[in-house]
């Protein structure tokens, strides 16, 4: 027989669609009422051992609305049985009233929360109320959290009415005029984007509303002896600037350069060779994103180095996709072969795609890679005497 904590468990899995039914109630739109809601449960046989089923029945009756007042009730029938006589025996578990309902699962306070978060949004008249409904209905977890503040939702709708009023602004979001806390649209930008005009844009938060966004920057190092960095009278080595300069260097500066190579691991990336005439930039990951519109890459060798795994493939295939002559470097089987011993497993790429983009040499090294276990060997582990024995084959 069905338990009190049963009841509560199998109530609480309701508690979703209740929300869902106050909410077309709350815009209109009719419905067949929620209660009475009945629990499907076992409510036990009347044939069941004698001493137990009254015990369970007790216990259950106890608990429930028919003696406390509130909560689950029990519709009751008296039955015959063949085995035990005439017994008590459940029809129906049910709640008759939203709040016997609410007060059993111990969800008042979160009621209350979703309802005057609804009524905030409401007010604002942001969204129609048709829009609010379906808006509601997919953001029930947010309308059901605690909220950091009691003035929670009124600074979301404050902050996605002043987007729709000051569009491309062209500020950054912490000098947004508005009197909340410094990282508050940072922490809730989806939550506040759904309440604006553009809720369905697909570009990043601050495209969608004109914000300025922390420049892109690029990492990169002088590997010749005659070639420094266009910035100082000094001989200065290595240096971080905005994507945006980076694409227009100094003429003179960027004619000099024949080989740029683009290293993933830091390390390697500071300890990397002297090359003639040569840049070395710091990849770190999926940087290619920000390094696909470079007009004077156009004219030099570039070579890529990441690690020897699914994921270095990937991004050098990604690179290729804007700059076709790009190599690979100590990427390739020998390498594979001469370090196997330091190959850890790694993740593989999600729906163990294959890569576009590879020369028939890297497509063969990456299934060999995609059928091993231990499938990775990070580049911090090849010497660099290894990498100065390679660059004196292509250079």
């Amino acid at each position: 027989m069905v338990s009190p904590e049963e009841i509560k468990t199998k109530a609480a899995r309701k508690y979703k669609d209740f929300l869902r039914y106050e909410i077309d109630m709350l815009f209109g739109k009719p419905e067949e009422s929620f209660f009475p809601l009945t629990i499907r449960a076992d409510t036990g046989n009347v044939n069941d051992d004698l001493l137990q089923r009254q015990k369970d029945l007790q216990s259950l009756i106890a608990k429930s609305k028919n003696k406390t007042g509130s909560g689950y009730a029990l519709e009751l029938e008296t039955v015959q049985s063949r085995r035990n006589g005439e017994q008590t025996s459940i029809s129906r578990i049910l709640f008759e009233t939203k709040d016997d309902f609410l007060s059993f699962i111990n969800e008042n306070k979160s009621y209350k929360r979703f309802y005057n978060a609804i009524e905030l949004v409401k007010e604002s008249h942001l969204l129609s109320n048709e829009k609010i409904c379906e808006w509601s209905k997919s953001h029930l977890n947010d309308l059901l959290s605690e909220p950091e503040s009691s003035h929670y939702w009124s600074d979301i709708c404050l902050c996605a009415e002043w987007l729709n009023k000051n569009q491309d602004s062209k500020l950054y979001i912490r000098e947004i005029p508005l009197p909340v806390h410094t990282k508050f649209i940072e922490q809730n930008s989806k939550l506040i984007q759904s309440l604006t005009e553009k809720s369905d844009s697909a570009v990043s938060f601050e495209d969608t509303f004109g914000l300025k966004t922390k420049p892109c920057s690029v990492r990169f190092r002088s590997i010749s002896e005659k070639v420094s960095l266009p910035f100082s009278t000094t001989n200065l080595s290595e240096c971080q600037i905005p994507i945006k300069d980076f694409e227009c260097l100094d003429k003179e500066f960027s004619d000099q350069i024949k080989n740029i190579f683009i290293v993933e691991n830091e390390m390697v990336y500071l300890t990397f060779p002297k090359v003639p005439n040569s840049i070395c930039i710091w990849g770190h990951g999926y940087t290619v994103n920000s390094l696909n519109n470079i007009e004077w890459f156009n004219s030099k060798r570039i070579y890529y180095f990441g690690d020897l795994d699914e994921h270095g493939f990937d991004i050098l295939s990604s690179y290729r996709r804007f700059y076709s002559n790009i190599q690979s470097f100590c990427m390739d089987n020998d390498t594979w072969n001469k370090y196997q011993e330091y190959a850890v497993e790694g993740k593989k790429l999600d729906g163990n795609k294959i890569p576009e983009n590879l020369t028939i040499d890297e497509k063969a090294v990456f299934t060999i890679l995609h059928n091993s276990l231990k499938n990775r060997i990070e580049q911090e582990r090849i010497s660099v005497k290894y990498i100065k024995d390679s660059l004196s084959h292509i250079i």
